[in-house]
């Protein structure tokens, strides 16, 4: 990944933000964040240079769900992940099935997470 990738990061936990913002530090992105999906949806209509929109699925205001499916209609080439700790397959499929490159379950290891972004910027298709 040679050139700057922008990430929007979105999570209604200000310590997860914090967190993800650690994890990523020390790759060539530049990093965004907001607390809501209708936050992340606005900030996303202003500035869609965004790479990759890595969402947490249940928040106030507007869900990780809501969030791609409000996006997609405009654009289909944006990367996104999910993050949840909601472990099951059929929430798993559903949020697969919404159109999320992948998935990550709460809570996951540094190098599991840098690694699933180094390969969703780097194109490699996944749906995990």
């Amino acid at each position: 990944m040679s050139e700057r990738k922008n990430i929007l990061l979105v999570d209604d936990d200000f310590f997860s933000i914090i967190l993800l913002k650690e994890y990523l530090k020390n790759m060539n992105v530049v990093i965004h964040a907001v607390k809501n999906g209708k936050e992340a949806v606005d900030f996303w209509k202003n500035n869609n240079k965004t790479d990759l929109i890595i969402s947490d699925i249940l928040m106030p205001v507007m869900d990780g769900i809501s969030v791609i499916n409000k996006i997609r209609k405009e654009n289909n080439t944006v990367k996104f992940i999910a993050q949840t700790a909601f472990a099951t397959q059929e929430k798993i499929d559903e949020i697969i099935s919404a159109g999320f490159n992948a998935v990550i379950l709460k809570p996951y290891k540094k190098e599991d997470f840098v690694e699933l972004v180094e390969r969703i910027l780097s194109k490699q298709e996944v749906a995990s």
